[in-house]
């Protein structure tokens, strides 16, 4: 038996329990992460400094989440910079708690350094704490002032959330022939980073046509290209009238960073030229434009 959130012990102290607690705060959230705030910076010192700033915490899926905040300040003091390479020092956020363990049940900050490399790799975090941000350590650096970060921050996603648009790319080139490059490597790239596995929806934009007002058609091939490999391609058909084609796709991608861009080549006919800008009549036209969309988690 269990006792609803807002209800208060009965007579005999029976209510809800710091474990019942932290599975239905879980229950409202995607995963682990920043909520709000939390921007870590450099200081003249060999300390980071953390801003004020709400965390999702989290010691495993059984023992589900908490919400912690930050009121704001430094993490113990890290090595000054390896004389020859640079390393990767990464900051963190724990709910401390006592009945599992920790001294007290305070929320604290802290950070684990890396291992200088001339190519260096961000340390994982400890069990049981939430990545705020990983800082590249300059070699030779006396103070943090001159880290930087290498990363961005993960935030905690609302359960059933949409993210919106992820990213916009356009080209803004009117007149831009399909030969002029011949596109057949990815053009219009961009890469982000996702919390969670996600389903998302790529569009592309194209405003093209035939060169010339002479009843000229032809057949234009857009690829979608998800991290480095061909995912599916399009076709458009085009003619001598300005037009603006929209194709999509639709794709599943576990979290993680990820680079997605398009190709478009012309593959039958005359070849094509964009249009973008506004003209003479006042309409706007769009050249070409890749927008990817996020549709919520993916279970």
């Amino acid at each position: 038996m269990t006792t609803a959130l807002g209800v208060a012990p009965d007579s005999a102290g029976r209510g809800m329990d710091p474990p019942t607690h932290r599975r239905i705060i879980k229950a409202h959230w995607e995963n682990v992460g920043i909520v709000c705030g939390l921007d870590v910076t450099g200081r003249s010192d060999l300390r980071y400094n953390v801003a004020a700033g709400v965390a999702v915490c989290s010691r495993g899926n059984a023992d589900g989440y908490t919400e912690a905040y930050w009121n704001g300040g430094q993490t113990v003091a890290v090595s000054a910079g390896d004389p020859s390479n640079p390393r990767i020092d990464t900051i963190w956020l724990k709910a401390n708690d006592i009945s599992q363990g920790d001294e007290d049940n305070q929320v604290a900050v802290g950070v684990t350094q890396g291992t200088p490399s001339a190519n260096p790799v961000a340390p994982s975090v400890p069990s049981g704490c939430t990545r705020l941000m990983s800082m590249r350590m300059p070699a030779a650096a006396s103070s943090t002032q001159s880290a930087t970060m290498v990363d961005t921050q993960d935030y905690a996603i609302p359960y059933g959330a949409n993210l919106g648009i992820l990213a916009r790319i356009a080209e803004n080139k009117d007149l831009q022939a399909s030969s002029n490059p011949a596109y057949t490597a990815p053009f219009l790239i961009d890469t982000f980073k996702m919390s969670t596995d996600r389903n998302l929806l790529l569009t592309m934009y194209a405003c093209v046509s035939a060169p010339s007002k002479n009843g000229a058609k032809g057949v234009a091939a857009v690829r979608f290209v998800v991290d480095g490999n061909l995912y599916t391609t399009r076709k458009i058909e085009y003619t001598d009238s300005w037009v603006t084609h929209e194709c999509t796709c639709s794709l599943q991608l576990a979290k993680g960073p990820h680079t997605i861009g398009v190709a478009m080549f012309n593959e039958q006919g005359p070849g094509y030229v964009t249009h973008y800008g506004v003209k003479d009549n006042g309409d706007t036209y769009v050249g070409r434009v890749l927008v990817v969309k996020d549709e919520g988690v993916a279970r």
